[in-house]
């Protein structure tokens, strides 16, 4: 794959010297983009562990096998915010393989595989839109504060079985909470010079609590619909912040 990339990023040179009047007044405009995600085939279970005075985070982990569903939720939502502020036809790309990432950042550019560019050119792509899983700091938000231990990464949900929560609306107590969440980078990628246009950091989540249907168990205060209706909203959220802010001036 790097063989790959460097194939392009050397393409990518040639044609920067071929189109630099052409790019030195502004970006190309968005007409076609094209959606490949890599984010949402691991979704993470993240227990928080008793905390020891240590900064090793210690939470345990969990993977859920849910297929290629969230990704495709991923994906449907990306191409429905892109066509409602008018940036023209959304493509979803095909999924990369389960654990790769067809691209690599380098400064102001992103570097592709050979067949991820040769896909873009064929379906006459103006960006691409590329989403990764990132990793950050737990910062789960509660009603006028936030908790959260250790790191957090691509998409998930985090649980913690031992803050004593009370929830907003009826004050009821409950032992923990669980919160799910979306810690993914968004690169939009002009495809004539792969230059990065800009960057949206989604670092959301939601936190809820459930005394009556969870007892001492925090995982049990959604059901598994809602557990995928809670993700479907983050990301929802977090895709129409990033198309919003192509209007705005790049952020790299």
């Amino acid at each position: 794959m790097q063989m790959l990339m460097m194939i392009v990023r050397f393409r990518r040179l040639a044609m920067i010297l071929l189109t630099a009047c052409a790019t030195a007044t502004s970006a190309a405009p968005i007409t076609k983009v094209g959606v490949m995600s890599a984010a949402g085939r691991d979704v993470q279970v993240v227990v928080r562990a008793p905390t020891t005075g240590t900064r090793l985070d210690q939470n345990a982990r969990d993977r859920l096998q849910v297929g290629d569903a969230i990704e495709r939720i991923v994906l449907k939502a990306v191409a429905d915010s892109v066509r409602r502020h008018g940036y023209g036809e959304a493509l979803p790309l095909a999924l990369p393989a389960k654990g790769s990432v067809p691209w690599q950042r380098d400064g102001d550019a992103v570097l592709v595989t050979q067949t991820l560019f040769d896909a873009a050119k064929k379906a006459g792509l103006s960006h691409l839109l590329l989403i990764q899983p990132a990793r950050g700091e737990a910062n789960l938000k509660l009603y006028r504060s936030s908790s959260g231990a250790g790191q957090l990464e691509g998409l998930g949900f985090y649980v913690d079985t031992m803050l004593e929560v009370v929830r907003e609306d009826n004050n009821q107590p409950a032992a923990g909470f669980l919160a799910p969440y979306v810690y993914v980078d968004m690169l939009l990628v002009d495809v004539a010079t792969l230059d990065l246009q800009t960057v949206y950091r989604a670092r959301a989540s939601v936190a809820v609590a459930d005394p009556g249907r969870q007892g001492n168990d925090p995982w049990q205060a959604l059901s598994t619909e809602r557990k995928v209706d809670a993700l479907r909203y983050l990301i929802e959220e977090e895709t129409e912040r990033a198309v919003q802010q192509w209007k705005a001036a790049p952020a790299r």
